[in-house]
């Protein structure tokens, strides 16, 4: 068996971490070993794991971590967080990259129907042969992305899918003649969108549900030190049609922290003020301030079936009126938002606010939950119970501003941890798939 040298020195030359355990492992650690028995080292009493991921990996890029990246504030490029995920994700990427097999899809799945489509690929409902389970697979057209963007979304969601707001990888990607593929779960719902009545949004207890699961899992992604870079109610997939249940989705746009990124990247109607224009001269960064905003508009949109605004600019009458409101605390809020009690504007307020740094982290909408937050639901909301949709005075609907959605996503109606440990067909099963309580242990909080 082909084995993969582990070299020591390169990788502890290029990374300079400032513990002082994981230091000394990286030095005299000096290993050889198949890809077969990597997992099989990982779970041993050795060395930790980080050390051992650093050792396995030497990447071209690592030689840049000893200074900023060009662009990246230098606390954020050297978070200890952000560069053993960035040695995890780019690892795998690199393992994988020259091993992804190419297969006929239909030797190994039976195709039941089309769950969504764009122009950079599908997403199939799908019954794997061997295991008769119903499972996602998600295509991306080769002419349209590369094998180390697939590969990196695909590590992306296997990395996060320990959480159980996060959507389940089962470690499995392959390649067909036209497409690259992986597998998640099947979600028997469909997505947060297709539940919002248009003008109505859904019942504040479903809301608060939804809004809860969906914090843990941002805050999850965030103390991973990655953004999401997409929050919306189509990238959220429900369990259970009370929403008992539901799943962070979708890592085509998540990225590290500090990673500098383009403005205008998510869906327009939930990107934050500073993607939407840039000041002139100005780099922006990715960080967990973007997803809190998504997260609001999230909320607003599930609350009161509109969006607040189409963009977050000036020249939007809706954003207009909502900067006016938050320059002025005793003015009375814009009328798409009169339906809010005040607690749940207070929440708004900070999760929305104009400057990115003070914007709250998304978990501490935990505070607000207690309340109500519509203004015709004056009472101590239960989040067993039941409460009344609340319609809302016309402005711009859902259905009229909605982006084309896909859905995937588990057969569960309870949220479980996401990555299975299903068995997959062994031709394209990644070493990681059969390893997964492991990996879960591994990337957990």
């Amino acid at each position: 068996m082909q084995t993969v040298p582990l070299q020591t020195q390169a990788t502890h030359r290029c990374y300079r971490h400032k513990d002082a355990r994981l230091t000394a492992e990286l030095g005299a650690l000096t290993v050889s070993v198949g890809r077969s028995s990597f997992a099989a080292l990982l779970s041993g009493g050795g060395p930790s794991w980080k050390a051992l991921v650093l050792i396995c990996f030497p990447f071209r890029r690592f030689s840049h971590l000893e200074d900023s990246p060009p662009g990246i504030p230098v606390n954020q490029a050297m978070s200890p967080t952000v560069i053993e995920t960035q040695c995890i994700l780019e690892g795998l990427v690199s393992m994988m990259s020259s091993r992804l097999q190419e297969v006929d899809l239909e030797d190994y799945y039976q195709v039941v129907e089309e769950l969504g489509s764009g122009s950079f690929g599908s997403v199939l409902m799908a019954k794997d042969k061997t295991t008769d389970k119903t499972t996602a697979l998600k295509l991306l057209k080769k002419s349209q992305t590369t094998l180390e963007r697939f590969l990196m979304e695909h590590y992306t969601s296997f990395f996060l899918s320990s959480h159980s707001n996060i959507i389940g990888s089962y470690g499995v990607a392959f390649q067909t003649i036209d497409h690259y593929v992986f597998a998640q779960e099947w979600s028997p719902v469909g997505d947060l969108f297709e539940m919002i009545e248009d003008r109505v949004g859904i019942p504040e207890v479903m809301a608060k549900r939804c809004a809860v699961q969906i914090a843990s899992a941002l805050d999850f992604i965030g103390s991973k030190g990655l953004v999401h870079c997409d929050v919306k109610p189509e990238n959220i997939l429900l369990f259970d049609e009370d929403c008992h249940c539901v799943k962070v989705n979708d890592f085509g746009l998540t990225c590290l922290k500090g990673t500098p990124i383009r403005a205008r990247s998510g869906t327009s109607s939930y990107m934050s003020p500073e993607l939407c224009r840039p000041r002139e001269g100005d780099t922006l960064h990715a960080a967990s301030s973007l997803d809190a905003w998504a997260f609001g508009v999230l909320l607003f949109c599930v609350l009161s079936g509109y969006f607040p605004w189409e963009e977050a600019v000036p020249e939007d009458s809706g954003y207009n009126a909502f900067v006016n409101w938050m320059d002025n605390c005793a003015a009375e809020p814009p009328p798409l938002w009169e339906g809010f009690t005040t607690g749940a504007l207070s929440m708004f307020r900070r999760l929305l606010a104009l400057d990115p740094n003070e914007r709250i982290n998304v978990l501490e909408i935990m505070q607000f939950v207690d309340f109500p937050w519509k203004a015709d639901n004056q009472t101590d909301c239960d989040l067993d119970g039941s409460q009344s949709a609340l319609k809302k005075p016309s402005y711009e609907s859902l259905s009229e501003g909605a982006m084309s959605s896909s859905s995937d996503g588990t057969d569960s109606s309870s949220c479980t941890s996401g990555t299975s440990s299903t068995s997959s067909p062994s031709p394209f099963l990644d070493v990681e798939s059969n390893n997964s309580n492991l990996f879960s242990f591994m990337f957990s909080s």
